[in-house]
């Protein structure tokens, strides 16, 4: 059966110019989906542009893929950093508390809070503001405020040194200032030089006492979904946040795209492994090809020719494994799924794909 010759596409993908675009292709979308969505969709991303892809265009070749899959996972991670940094540099609006039951009765207790700036150096001496609203506090007056306190760590939503969010030990600071029956709106100011490289994270929290069961509970600002914290301040230059989280980045991508990349190219060089040695095998029962075009020496009349392909097809003849049932061919030895060691592939009653058509 004669080939058939690649589209224009498929030809033009070949060529060195069509692998670097379909290269630079693969970098551009695993990027945007691993940057921009999240690094799980960048899962499939790899998959379609990476495997999928240059296999469609006739880029086969086992090392050719692993190598180019490398080059994408290689430079993705450093361009995702860049969006990661961006985004952790970019300051937060400010934060409010929940303004329903059971931290607020139709408004915020806490308000507006902010720290500032958001971005210094180790110098700095950031402030960080809340407005605390009494009238919102549920069952107001019978519980009244007693402290509001800032807290600052490298933990995010962390209001004790022993948070289980993160290993211990880690930066932890605690600051505290009275707010003994507050009656009306009043602005808190806290000032602190964290002194420290790195992205922050904060959290403020206000005391409440009930005094008709005298006892105490805290309303805390509503951060982010997982772990209730605030963002910031970030204390260094792009450049320092961009070299403290690069090596994680590469981590995750690795983690995450790397495996499932190769994992599924080891399947594919699985399966083109045993195509590869089915059709050597039928090659070799079909004995040597004369050089002259004449018919093999061995052949002897009109029948003969049909004995080598009857022995070739006989060769490349599938079959099941005795034990887990999955398709095998003549001349295997092990099982390519369960590991089981085989006879003679079973060939009562062969697959559609062994029987040689007239």
């Amino acid at each position: 059966m004669q080939q058939q010759k690649p589209t224009r596409l498929r030809a033009f993908l070949q060529k060195p110019v069509g692998k670097a675009l379909l290269l630079a292709f693969a970098i551009a979308f695993v990027f945007a989906a691993t940057a921009y969505v999240s690094v799980l969709l960048g899962i499939p991303a790899i998959l379609l542009t990476g495997l999928a892809v240059p296999i469609w265009a006739g880029l086969k070749a086992p090392r050719y893929l692993a190598l180019s899959g490398l080059v994408v996972l290689l430079l993705v991670a450093p361009l995702a950093n860049v969006v990661l940094v961006q985004e952790l540099m970019t300051p937060i609006a400010p934060v409010d508390s929940g303004n329903s039951l059971p931290t607020g009765n139709g408004g915020s207790v806490l308000q507006n809070a902010s720290v500032s700036p958001y971005v210094g150096g180790t110098a700095t001496n950031y402030t960080w503001t809340v407005t605390v609203v009494p009238k919102y506090i549920p069952n107001y007056p019978t519980n009244t405020t007693e402290s509001v306190t800032l807290f600052v760590s490298n933990c995010p939503g962390a209001t004790t040194n022993d948070s289980l969010n993160c290993a211990t030990p880690y930066p932890f600071w605690a600051f505290a200032q009275s707010a003994v029956n507050l009656s009306t709106s009043t602005l808190f100011t806290f000032h602190y030089q964290i002194g420290s490289l790195g992205v922050w994270d904060w959290q403020i929290g206000l005391n409440v006492t009930n005094h008709g069961t005298n006892l105490s509970y805290q309303i805390l600002l509503s951060g982010d979904p997982t772990y209730n914290g605030i963002e910031g301040p970030v204390v260094g230059t792009f450049a320092d946040i961009y070299g403290s989280f690069l090596g994680p980045v590469y981590v995750e991508v690795l983690l995450y795209l790397g495996a499932s990349f190769y994992f599924v190219l080891l399947i594919y060089m699985i399966f083109k492994r045993r195509e590869r040695n089915r059709q050597e095998t039928a090659k070799r029962a079909a004995g040597p090809t004369p050089t002259d075009g004449s018919a093999p020496a061995s052949a002897s009349g009109p029948g003969a020719s049909a004995a080598p392909r009857a022995a070739a097809v006989a060769s490349a003849q599938e079959g099941t494994c005795p034990s887990c049932g999955a398709v095998v061919y003549a001349g295997e030895k092990t099982c390519w799924k369960c590991g089981a060691t085989l006879g003679a592939v079973a060939s009562s009653a062969p697959l559609p794909s062994s029987t040689p058509k007239g």
